[in-house]
């Protein structure tokens, strides 16, 4: 498929716990992209950030072959998530489970629990069924098919113009890139999250105060109180009322295609129609709402102000993005680490501009 495939992977240093991936796929973007500009930006960020992006940790996988616990499950997730991939996946083995048959069924509501409480970083809990099923029903391409769109200039939100002049001093490290450059991103899956949330609440039904479908509207974010003091309820009828749907200044990555998204449908095929709703990236490609992935590889918030909005700005980018950069002056790099420090975000630094 394109990847750099190795097993028994340690990534993190021995100075500390360091565990081993049992396979890891990287993507030399550096192959696909001129990166040298980019790494301007990352002047202020520790080498390690800019080391990932040019060979990016692009899938990883915990295996387990019999009986296991459920904290050695969640042990699993903990470490996928430790390792910074695009992708993480725990595959079992619930046939050997030496009579105990029950380490998938276990593990779905591990993989909830663990989405839940660390978020949802594109984490895939599956059975070797479902592996062995979706291999043979895969059709390999040789390589990767990646492409990319061209830079637009920058019109900045509701008319202001001082982050346009920021952006015009930054935009010779974007022009040559060939990532896909976007202006006012909304993550995709937020288009799908809506879409999953109207089906699981059925749509058709008619809204009444007190009964329990109308609860089950409010529960998925389908329905909800225009005022404090409403009582009627009121039903969403589009993402932006359903959901907080994050938007970043600009959003640089690339969109994947060939080998790894067509197994990917192999596999919500194989999981089954109702077993996607645990992975919103397999009902996508199954329900043929989305037919390539985009990779958001870096964000940027330009920020001239340094108040809050830097902050929403900085948390947006954290988990919407595998990299982020705040570009804004000087007197807000306090501000940018504190946060960093504080809610642990190991993924933003800044790029300071003279005032």
């Amino acid at each position: 498929m394109g990847f750099i495939s190795e097993t028994e992977v340690q990534l993190h240093s021995n100075e500390q716990y360091a565990p081993k991936y049992d396979v890891v796929w990287s993507l030399d973007l550096e192959k696909w992209y001129n990166l040298s500009e980019i790494r301007k930006l990352f002047k202020n960020a520790p080498e390690e950030l800019f080391k990932r992006i040019k060979c990016l940790p692009f899938a990883g996988f915990e295996i387990e072959g019999s009986s296991t616990t459920s904290k050695n499950q969640l042990g699993n997730f903990a470490n996928l998530y430790s390792g910074n991939f695009l992708y993480n996946f725990v595959i079992v083995n619930n046939s050997e489970a030496n009579g105990e048959n029950d380490t998938y069924r276990r593990g779905v509501k591990l993989k909830r629990y663990f989405s839940e409480n660390s978020g949802d970083k594109n984490v895939f809990f599956f059975d070797w069924y479902h592996l062995e099923q979706s291999i043979d029903n895969f059709f390999p391409k040789t390589e990767m098919s990646i492409c990319s769109e061209n830079l637009n200039k920058y019109k900045g939100s509701g008319g202001e113009t001082t982050s346009v002049l920021m952006y015009e001093k930054i935009r010779p490290f974007l022009e040559n890139s060939k990532l896909s450059v976007f202006q006012d991103y909304q993550p995709w899956l937020y288009e799908i999250k809506y879409k999953m949330a109207t089906e699981a609440s059925d749509a058709g039904a008619k809204l009444e105060l007190r009964d329990e479908e109308c609860f089950r509207h409010f529960y998925t974010g389908q329905a909800f109180y225009k005022e404090p003091l409403d009582t009627n309820p009121i039903r969403a009828k589009s993402k932006a009322e359903s959901l907080y749907v994050p938007k970043l200044d600009v959003c640089m990555g690339f969109t994947v295609s060939g080998g790894f998204t067509e197994w990917l449908k192999a596999l919500a095929n194989t999981i089954g129609y109702n077993g996607v709703a645990h992975f919103p990236i397999l009902y996508a490609l199954q329900r043929e709402i989305e037919e390539d992935l985009f990779v958001p590889l870096i964000g940027i918030e330009i920020e001239a102000s340094i108040n809050k909005h830097l902050s929403g700005g900085i948390f947006n980018m954290a988990k919407n993005t595998y990299a982020g950069v705040v570009v804004t002056k000087d007197s807000a790099l306090k501000h940018v680490e504190f946060y960093k420090k504080e809610l642990g975000i190991k993924n933003i630094t800044s790029y300071c501009l003279e005032e």
